[in-house]
Order: structure tokens, then sequence, then C-alpha cells
């Protein structure tokens, strides 16, 4: 069940050539068992039954893979929508910060982007690693507390500036959503056991497809390794998709808060 994970976190190139490898070197392998249990004969002889049967197993595949990739598509649009909203969420923050301008509010200036500043890089330092780990983190509890006494405990005088107090309530109340739904998103990963249904649906795929023969030893070989790019190909997106946090590179990455920790 850790499997999918552990290939998430592995460079790009290295998860590509043990998804497509592996499958075909199965594939190639189940072929040189199955020539040497069986005769040509007795190959033929299964051909049409056998094909029946392999067609009712290429459908439960690709009903599997179609919802595997569906749901990992969810979990990774709902992540990237999750950190474009948090990330927008402070961009806002720090383009409100010029309202309260003058001398007086010098201190309260300083101590908005600071804030932001001290959020963004508990957000990159201490929640992202445990993010990828796929643990819970709490490390941006303090920063988060911070930002929000920065934005909501100063009063403004003027007009402009008590009129941005509300919406300021707003974009904190969008980071903190957003925030607390980007933590959770290793809970909504899918599931260890669809996982396991998928790996098995695969590697019958892959293997199902040896119990009847064709006239030429080299072309079912050929379709065979086809066949099992295709299955690996599949299963690579999937778990890509399902772990955006994770892998060299990364389908998600903190460039948002790094770019606010040069906030000045």
């Amino acid at each position: 069940m850790l499997l999918p994970h552990g290939l998430a976190t592995l460079p790009a190139w290295l998860g590509i050539l043990l998804t497509v490898a592996a499958p075909v070197l199965l594939a190639l392998l189940l072929g040189q068992v199955m020539y040497a249990l069986f005769t040509p004969a007795e190959f033929q002889a299964n051909a049409v039954v056998g094909a029946v049967k392999y067609g009712f197993v290429v459908e439960i595949y690709a009903a599997v893979a179609a919802l595997t990739l569906v749901g990992a598509w969810d979990i990774y649009q709902t992540a990237r929508d999750t950190l474009q909203k948090e990330a927008s969420g402070l961009y806002m923050l720090a383009l409100a910060v010029d309202t309260y301008d003058g001398e007086r509010f010098a201190p309260v200036r300083a101590e908005m982007r600071g804030a932001i500043r001290d959020y963004a890089a508990a957000v990159v330092s201490q929640d992202w690693p445990a993010m990828q780990a796929g643990t819970p983190s709490s490390g941006s509890d303090a920063a988060f507390q911070r930002l929000t006494r920065a934005f909501l405990d100063p009063e403004g005088e003027r007009t402009a500036q008590q009129v941005l107090q509300q919406k300021t309530a707003d974009w904190l109340g969008q980071v903190a959503e957003a925030r607390i739904a980007r933590l959770s998103v290793g809970s909504r990963t899918l599931s260890g056991l669809i996982w396991v249904l998928v790996m098995t649906v695969s590697v019958s795929a892959i293997a199902f497809q040896w119990f009847f023969g064709g006239a030429s030893a080299a072309m079912h070989y050929a379709m065979a390794a086809v066949i099992a790019v295709i299955v690996g190909t599949v299963l690579l997106v999937a778990i890509k998709l399902a772990f955006p946090y994770v892998g060299e590179p990364p389908m998600l990455t903190p460039a948002p808060f790094l770019s606010m920790m040069d906030l000045r």
C-alpha cells in the first residue's frame, strides 16, 4: 500500500523508468514462462475462449483505471485550487499593508509584512516537508496566529482603513480555509485498498493475454510489450496526480510562498 507514495517521491526519470520498464519486463517474463509450460497447439486451442475472457478482464481494467484517474485528477485539481486560494489571500493582504500609511502606522506596516514573511517561511520550511511525507503538520500555527493578530488588531483612522479592515477579515478567512484544506490533502488521497485493486487488475491485464497464442510468437511479445507500456503509463499518471506535493519535480511547488518571503 506504500508503493504508490514511494513511486511518487522518485525523480521523474526514475519513476518513468520503473512504471514503464517493470510492466514490460513482467510481460516478457510471463511470456517466457507460458511458452515453457504450454505448446503452441494448446495456445491455439484456447484462443477463442481466452480472447473472450481477456476482453472481460480488459473491461474491468478500463473501468478501474478510469475511476482511479478521475479520483487522482480531483485530488490534484483540489490541491492546486487550494494553493492558489491561499496564495491569493496572502497577496491581497500584502497589497493592503500600504493603506495604513503615515508615520504612526510604520510599526504596524512592519509587523504586517513581517507576519506575512513569517507565515510564508513556516509553510515552506515546516508544512511542505510534512505534506511531502504525508504526515500531519501544525508547524505554521504560530505564524498564522501572528498573521491574524497583525491584521485584525490595528484600528483604522481613515474611512479607507476602516473599510479595508472588513475585507481583511475575509482574506484572513480565505487563507485559513485554504490552509486547513492544504494540510488535510493527505487524508484525501486514494485509499490503499484502491491502489491494491489497481495494481491487481493491472497485473491481471498484463498476465491474462498469455493464455492464448497467435501465429507469431514475436508478434505476441510485441503486443504484450505495448499493452504493458499503456498499463505502466496509466499508473504513472494516476500516481503523480494523486500525490501532487511529492516528487522531483512535484506537480505543485511552494513558489507562491517563496515570493512572499521576499516581501519588503
